[in-house]
């Protein structure tokens, strides 16, 4: 029985070896010779990690928020490494980097899983944060909103970073010098940022407004884009939308209906 549990045990890579990344694991990666199994740890930490954090993201909303989220996190892990998976192969060997694309996947699947890994860790800290912020419903619930949405935001971006800055010594030792190393990392980088906030665009809201219904999927998608979302909901902006244009014809028919009783009262 001891024996079988230890081979469990040596045989199962847990999120703490992930986040190491020792010298045999990135032979095993440059060399091919894992056998799946540093994929398939690598997507179970991703999906575990990652839905945590999904539902502590979206846990202050509502309960079907959270859980909303949860399944919306891992979908996003996966996407943007399938997506940035093909165009960072390019790029690698375009940078002069020889490195093919099972290698590339590998690599970012194990950047994503590391990243989800630490999202898991930084959960506890949102989730206080979230605790400590008036509710929806409750006065400030528009200004809770807005910081809740910037700190996870830049919590998950700051994740991504860890992530990939793992994979350094990882790709030193694929493109064979710390030069060609730094500059496909500087790429990738660069497509993962991009990829991920278009991508989490398509997917949102991870953080619905309080004062709108969740919805599943962003109904302004193909209105807006991230950045221009992100910006005006840091600066307190209208934002673009059905939704705003809903708002206004509320506050105009009140407006109407005040100014209707004001006139039955003289």
């Amino acid at each position: 029985m001891r024996g079988r549990v230890t081979t469990l045990r040596q045989r199962f890579i847990g999120p703490a070896a992930l986040c190491r990344l020792d010298g045999p694991m990135i032979a095993d990666i440059s060399e091919g010779s894992h056998g799946g199994r540093l994929l398939c740890a690598c997507l179970v930490n991703l999906t575990l990690g990652s839905a945590v954090f999904g539902a502590v993201f979206g846990g202050w909303r509502s309960w079907q928020q959270g859980l909303l989220c949860a399944v919306k996190m891992p979908i996003l892990m996966l996407a943007v490494t399938g997506f940035s998976a093909v165009v960072n192969t390019l790029m690698a060997q375009a940078l002069g980097a020889r490195i093919s694309f099972r290698q590339t996947l590998t690599a970012m699947v194990l950047a994503f899983a590391v990243c989800s890994v630490v999202l898991a860790a930084c959960a506890p800290i949102t989730a206080f944060f979230a605790w400590q912020s008036p509710a929806p419903g409750q006065y400030g619930d528009r200004a809770a909103y807005r910081a809740l949405l910037v700190l996870n935001t830049t919590v998950v971006g700051l994740a991504g970073v860890v992530g990939n800055i793992r994979l350094f010594r990882v790709l030193v030792v694929l493109a064979g010098a710390r030069r060609k190393a730094t500059r496909v990392l500087m790429a990738w980088l660069l497509m993962g940022g991009l990829t991920g906030c278009e991508l989490s665009w398509v997917l949102s809201p991870f953080l619905a407004r309080p004062d709108t219904p969740v919805p599943v999927l962003n109904p302004n998608a193909f209105r807006s884009n991230f950045f221009e979302y992100l910006f005006n909901t840091a600066a307190g902006r209208a934002l673009p939308g059905p939704v705003n244009s809903s708002l206004k014809r509320m506050k105009l028919g009140n407006r109407l209906t005040i100014a209707a009783t004001r006139k039955d009262n003289e």
